[in-house]
């Protein structure tokens, strides 16, 4: 790609994967989940009270959930031993800030959550490709993995979603799933 096309169209998606390194993909990943992890505590922290018991108990699985992938991710970054991180604030562009920041209702905070799922369904699908261009395909490996598990964490959010809007009885929602992560 030419320096007028660049100056146009930016990087291409080929050019930066060939810049960015797997740690660096792994450590931008590390910090969308973060960032996800920190968003789920929040609204967890909100629901404490009238939440139904099951929504509750989807927040607390969310949160056991994406702490498992951060303890995963980080093992994964110890094996390239980087000094310092490569990934700054500015580096990201919170995709958060596109929603409100202190609703109590639970409609809106299952929305949040839900679209914040997708966002991050989408950004690991795109660092697993990454990292497999990048020829780190153990990495890759445990993003898929994640990826089922993040498949599953949008299906419970949609299925309460739906069940709010149908203003079903907390007992007919499933349960999320107890037991120590991964299950």
């Amino acid at each position: 790609m030419s320096k007028s096309e660049k100056a146009l169209f930016g990087n291409s998606w080929t050019d930066e994967t060939v810049t960015q390194g797997p740690a660096l993909i792994l450590e931008k990943y590390l910090s969308a989940t973060l960032q996800l992890c920190w968003r789920v505590e929040q609204e967890r922290i909100r629901s404490s009270g009238a939440t139904p018991t099951k929504t509750r108990l989807l927040f607390d699985g969310l949160a056991g959930e994406l702490q498992f992938f951060i303890a995963s991710l980080q093992k994964r970054l110890k094996l390239w031993k980087r000094k310092e991180p490569a990934v700054t604030e500015r580096d990201q562009i919170s995709y958060w800030r596109l929603f409100p920041v202190d609703s109590y209702d639970l409609r809106d905070q299952l929305e949040v959550l839900l679209c914040g799922y997708a966002h991050y369904a989408r950004q690991t699908s795109e660092a697993c490709t990454k990292l497999q261009q990048a020829g780190d395909l153990q990495s890759s490996e445990l993003l898929a993995a994640i990826s089922k598990r993040i498949d599953r964490c949008l299906w419970f959010l949609e299925i309460h979603l739906e069940g709010l809007a149908l203003r079903m009885d907390d007992n007919r929602l499933p349960a999320w799933p107890e037991g120590k992560y991964p299950p």
